[in-house]
C-alpha cells in the first residue's frame, strides 16, 4: 500500500542553494519595478547575492533611504515570489 505523501503531487519549488544570483535579479528587479514604476528599476540596481543577502546600488541618496525604509518589505516579496528564503536580508552598495 501507498503512503498519501507519494500519491500526492510533488512541489517543485526552487532551493536556495539552487538558485542563482540572475534568478534573484530578475525577481529583485520585477518586484523594485512594481513598487517604483520604470524610474525605480532604472535607478536601484541588484549588483551582488551571495550568502543570503541582497546588495542592491541606488542612484541617489533619495533611492537610497526608499529601498533602506522599504527593505523588509521587499525581502518578503521577494522570497515570496521565489517561494523559498532565499533572501533574508538587503544591503547598500555603492557601484
Amino acid at each position: 500500500m501507498r503512503t498519501l505523501k507519494e500519491l500526492l503531487p510533488k512541489k517543485n519549488h526552487p532551493r536556495a542553494e539552487a538558485l542563482d544570483e540572475k534568478t534573484v535579479f530578475h525577481i529583485a528587479k520585477r518586484i523594485i519595478v512594481e513598487e517604483y514604476g520604470v524610474r525605480g528599476g532604472e535607478n536601484i540596481i541588484p549588483v551582488l547575492y551571495r550568502d543570503k543577502k541582497l546588495f542592491l546600488s541606488p542612484r541617489s541618496s533619495l533611492w537610497a533611504s526608499e529601498i533602506l525604509l522599504q527593505r523588509e518589505s521587499l525581502c518578503k516579496r521577494i522570497n515570496g515570489t521565489l517561494g523559498t528564503e532565499a533572501v533574508q536580508e538587503i544591503k547598500m552598495s555603492r557601484q
